[in-house]
Protein backbone atom coordinates (compact mmCIF):
# COMPACT_ATOMS: atom_id res chain seq x y z
CA UNK A 1 0.00 0.00 0.00
CA UNK A 2 3.00 2.40 0.56
CA UNK A 3 4.81 1.50 -2.77
CA UNK A 4 0.90 2.45 -4.37
CA UNK A 5 0.62 5.42 -2.50
CA UNK A 6 4.14 7.03 -3.62
CA UNK A 7 3.40 6.01 -7.31
CA UNK A 8 -0.11 7.77 -7.24
CA UNK A 9 1.55 10.87 -5.75
CA UNK A 10 4.67 11.07 -8.34
CA UNK A 11 2.10 10.74 -10.76
CA UNK A 12 0.08 13.35 -9.62
CA UNK A 13 3.49 15.76 -9.53
CA UNK A 14 4.25 14.99 -13.25
CA UNK A 15 0.50 15.96 -13.61
CA UNK A 16 0.93 19.41 -12.49
CA UNK A 17 4.42 19.75 -13.88
CA UNK A 18 2.88 19.31 -17.34
CA UNK A 19 -0.02 21.73 -16.02
CA UNK A 20 2.33 24.17 -15.00
CA UNK A 21 4.34 23.62 -18.71
CA UNK A 22 0.98 25.02 -20.74
CA UNK A 23 0.20 27.47 -18.35
CA UNK A 24 3.48 28.78 -18.55
CA UNK A 25 3.66 28.39 -22.47
CA UNK A 26 -0.06 30.49 -22.67
CA UNK A 27 0.86 33.10 -20.39
CA UNK A 28 3.82 33.70 -22.48
CA UNK A 29 1.92 33.27 -26.16
CA UNK A 30 -0.32 35.94 -24.57
CA UNK A 31 2.85 38.93 -23.60
CA UNK A 32 4.20 38.52 -26.73
CA UNK A 33 0.57 39.22 -28.36
CA UNK A 34 0.30 41.78 -26.26
CA UNK A 35 3.60 43.14 -26.45
CA UNK A 36 3.26 43.17 -30.25
CA UNK A 37 -0.22 45.25 -30.10
CA UNK A 38 1.54 47.60 -28.07
CA UNK A 39 4.50 48.39 -30.75
CA UNK A 40 2.16 49.07 -33.32
CA UNK A 41 -0.18 50.79 -31.67
CA UNK A 42 2.75 52.43 -30.40
CA UNK A 43 4.58 53.16 -34.21
CA UNK A 44 0.84 54.53 -35.17
CA UNK A 45 0.44 56.60 -32.61
CA UNK A 46 4.16 58.06 -32.99
CA UNK A 47 3.13 58.59 -36.64
CA UNK A 48 0.14 60.48 -36.07
CA UNK A 49 1.92 62.27 -33.58
CA UNK A 50 4.59 63.09 -36.02
CA UNK A 51 2.05 64.06 -38.90
CA UNK A 52 0.02 66.35 -36.99
CA UNK A 53 3.51 68.22 -35.54
CA UNK A 54 4.49 68.33 -39.04
CA UNK A 55 1.88 70.36 -40.40
CA UNK A 56 2.11 72.61 -37.30
CA UNK A 57 6.18 73.06 -38.63
CA UNK A 58 4.95 73.56 -42.36
CA UNK A 59 2.45 76.05 -41.55
CA UNK A 60 4.72 78.08 -39.49
CA UNK A 61 7.24 78.22 -41.88
CA UNK A 62 5.31 79.09 -44.71
CA UNK A 63 3.62 81.77 -43.39
CA UNK A 64 7.05 83.36 -42.47
CA UNK A 65 8.89 83.39 -45.79
CA UNK A 66 11.49 86.12 -45.95
CA UNK A 67 11.93 87.46 -49.16
CA UNK A 68 15.34 87.11 -49.27
CA UNK A 69 18.32 87.85 -51.93
CA UNK A 70 20.81 85.83 -53.53
CA UNK A 71 24.13 87.32 -55.60
CA UNK A 72 24.87 85.02 -58.97
CA UNK A 73 28.19 85.16 -60.17
CA UNK A 74 29.08 84.33 -63.63
CA UNK A 75 32.32 85.52 -64.37
CA UNK A 76 33.25 87.39 -66.58
CA UNK A 77 29.64 88.80 -66.54
CA UNK A 78 29.09 90.99 -63.26
CA UNK A 79 27.08 89.52 -60.28
CA UNK A 80 23.39 89.37 -60.81
CA UNK A 81 20.48 89.74 -57.79
CA UNK A 82 17.66 87.62 -57.91
CA UNK A 83 15.21 86.98 -55.45
CA UNK A 84 15.41 83.45 -53.45
CA UNK A 85 12.81 81.40 -53.74
CA UNK A 86 13.32 77.56 -55.86
CA UNK A 87 9.82 76.12 -56.36
CA UNK A 88 9.26 72.87 -58.14
CA UNK A 89 7.49 69.40 -57.84
CA UNK A 90 9.42 67.81 -55.50
CA UNK A 91 11.81 70.10 -54.16
CA UNK A 92 11.70 73.61 -52.53
CA UNK A 93 14.39 76.34 -51.43
CA UNK A 94 13.20 79.79 -49.02
CA UNK A 95 14.05 81.71 -46.51
CA UNK A 96 12.05 81.72 -43.66
CA UNK A 97 11.96 83.54 -39.98
CA UNK A 98 10.59 80.59 -38.28
CA UNK A 99 13.12 77.71 -36.79
CA UNK A 100 12.45 74.46 -35.82
CA UNK A 101 13.99 74.11 -32.74
CA UNK A 102 13.67 77.97 -31.68
CA UNK A 103 10.39 78.58 -33.43
CA UNK A 104 9.86 82.38 -34.45
CA UNK A 105 12.91 83.58 -32.35
CA UNK A 106 15.74 81.44 -33.84
CA UNK A 107 16.64 84.38 -36.70
CA UNK A 108 16.19 83.87 -40.57
CA UNK A 109 16.84 79.97 -41.68
CA UNK A 110 17.11 78.56 -45.10
CA UNK A 111 14.47 75.42 -45.31
CA UNK A 112 15.03 72.75 -48.03
CA UNK A 113 12.05 70.60 -48.89
CA UNK A 114 12.64 67.71 -50.77
CA UNK A 115 10.58 64.49 -51.64
CA UNK A 116 12.20 61.00 -51.74
CA UNK A 117 11.43 57.80 -51.94
CA UNK A 118 11.00 55.71 -48.57
CA UNK A 119 11.04 52.08 -47.05
CA UNK A 120 7.14 52.50 -46.99
CA UNK A 121 6.07 55.11 -49.57
CA UNK A 122 7.13 58.52 -50.51
CA UNK A 123 8.15 60.87 -47.63
CA UNK A 124 9.06 64.81 -47.27
CA UNK A 125 12.40 65.37 -45.89
CA UNK A 126 13.47 68.77 -44.16
CA UNK A 127 17.21 70.61 -44.40
CA UNK A 128 17.51 73.41 -42.04
CA UNK A 129 20.35 76.21 -41.53
CA UNK A 130 21.31 79.43 -40.62
CA UNK A 131 20.45 82.43 -43.53
CA UNK A 132 24.25 83.65 -44.26
CA UNK A 133 23.50 86.08 -46.80
CA UNK A 134 22.99 86.39 -51.17
CA UNK A 135 26.14 85.59 -51.59
CA UNK A 136 25.67 81.97 -49.84
CA UNK A 137 22.05 81.56 -51.06
CA UNK A 138 23.94 82.65 -54.67
CA UNK A 139 26.30 79.39 -53.96
CA UNK A 140 22.79 77.44 -54.47
CA UNK A 141 21.84 78.21 -57.98
CA UNK A 142 23.51 76.56 -60.39
CA UNK A 143 22.78 78.52 -63.97
CA UNK A 144 20.70 81.39 -65.34
CA UNK A 145 19.42 80.82 -68.68
CA UNK A 146 16.54 81.93 -70.89
CA UNK A 147 13.35 79.69 -70.48
CA UNK A 148 12.67 78.77 -74.08
CA UNK A 149 9.00 78.55 -73.82
CA UNK A 150 8.19 81.57 -72.34
CA UNK A 151 11.55 83.60 -72.94
CA UNK A 152 12.01 84.73 -69.45
CA UNK A 153 15.02 84.34 -67.06
CA UNK A 154 14.99 81.15 -65.83
CA UNK A 155 17.54 79.87 -62.60
CA UNK A 156 18.76 76.55 -62.23
CA UNK A 157 19.07 75.42 -58.65
CA UNK A 158 21.80 72.52 -57.23
CA UNK A 159 20.11 69.41 -55.94
CA UNK A 160 18.86 68.92 -52.87
CA UNK A 161 20.93 66.39 -50.98
CA UNK A 162 19.69 64.17 -47.77
CA UNK A 163 21.90 64.87 -44.96
CA UNK A 164 21.88 62.86 -41.13
CA UNK A 165 20.13 65.85 -39.67
CA UNK A 166 17.41 65.77 -42.51
CA UNK A 167 14.16 65.73 -40.67
CA UNK A 168 11.06 63.56 -41.98
CA UNK A 169 8.28 66.02 -41.96
CA UNK A 170 6.23 62.97 -43.82
CA UNK A 171 6.08 59.40 -44.00
CA UNK A 172 4.53 56.28 -45.80
CA UNK A 173 2.66 58.59 -48.33
CA UNK A 174 1.26 57.09 -51.71
CA UNK A 175 1.90 60.37 -53.42
CA UNK A 176 3.24 64.07 -52.25
CA UNK A 177 3.39 67.50 -54.81
CA UNK A 178 4.43 70.76 -53.71
CA UNK A 179 2.40 73.61 -56.04
CA UNK A 180 2.68 77.80 -56.01
CA UNK A 181 -0.13 79.93 -56.83
CA UNK A 182 0.15 82.47 -59.13
CA UNK A 183 -1.82 85.73 -59.59
CA UNK A 184 -0.26 89.07 -60.09
CA UNK A 185 -3.49 91.09 -59.57
CA UNK A 186 -6.28 90.24 -56.99
CA UNK A 187 -8.56 90.42 -60.58
CA UNK A 188 -6.66 87.95 -62.70
CA UNK A 189 -7.87 84.33 -62.35
CA UNK A 190 -5.83 82.27 -60.27
CA UNK A 191 -3.35 79.62 -61.55
CA UNK A 192 -1.98 76.80 -59.72
CA UNK A 193 2.16 75.69 -61.20
CA UNK A 194 3.30 72.95 -59.89
CA UNK A 195 6.95 74.69 -60.84
CA UNK A 196 7.49 78.40 -60.06
CA UNK A 197 8.67 80.87 -62.89
CA UNK A 198 9.29 84.03 -61.47
CA UNK A 199 12.76 84.93 -60.50
CA UNK A 200 11.55 88.44 -58.94
CA UNK A 201 7.85 87.37 -57.44
CA UNK A 202 7.01 85.13 -54.35
CA UNK A 203 3.77 82.83 -55.30
CA UNK A 204 0.89 84.03 -53.81
CA UNK A 205 0.54 80.58 -51.75
CA UNK A 206 2.28 77.25 -51.69
CA UNK A 207 0.59 74.59 -51.53
CA UNK A 208 1.96 70.67 -50.31
CA UNK A 209 -0.71 67.81 -51.41
CA UNK A 210 -0.25 64.75 -48.95
CA UNK A 211 -1.57 61.51 -49.57
CA UNK A 212 -1.40 57.79 -47.70
CA UNK A 213 -3.44 54.63 -47.88
CA UNK A 214 -7.02 54.64 -46.73
CA UNK A 215 -6.50 53.42 -42.79
CA UNK A 216 -9.04 54.01 -40.29
CA UNK A 217 -6.65 53.15 -37.62
CA UNK A 218 -4.34 56.08 -38.21
CA UNK A 219 -4.46 60.00 -38.67
CA UNK A 220 -4.48 60.31 -42.29
CA UNK A 221 -2.60 63.62 -43.56
CA UNK A 222 -3.91 66.68 -45.11
CA UNK A 223 -3.33 68.73 -47.69
CA UNK A 224 -1.70 72.07 -46.50
CA UNK A 225 -2.15 75.45 -48.40
CA UNK A 226 -0.87 78.47 -46.75
CA UNK A 227 -0.26 81.79 -48.11
CA UNK A 228 2.53 83.64 -48.63
CA UNK A 229 2.19 87.23 -46.39
CA UNK A 230 5.59 88.52 -47.40
CA UNK A 231 6.34 91.83 -48.50
CA UNK A 232 9.28 92.52 -51.29
CA UNK A 233 12.38 94.59 -49.80
CA UNK A 234 15.38 95.86 -51.54
CA UNK A 235 18.35 93.91 -52.09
Amino acid sequence: MKKRAAGLTLLEVLVAISLLSLLSVGILMALRVGAGAWGKTHARLTLDRRMATSNAILHAALESIFPAWAEHHSPPAPPNTFLFFQGQRESMRFVTSYSLQNGPRGGLRLIELQIVDGERGRRVLLNEKAYAGPRATGRLIASLGEDPGTGQMRLTFAPILPQPTSFVIADELTSCEFSYLRQDFPTDPAEWLTAWPRISQLPRAISIRLAAGEDASRLLPVTVTVPVRATMTSP
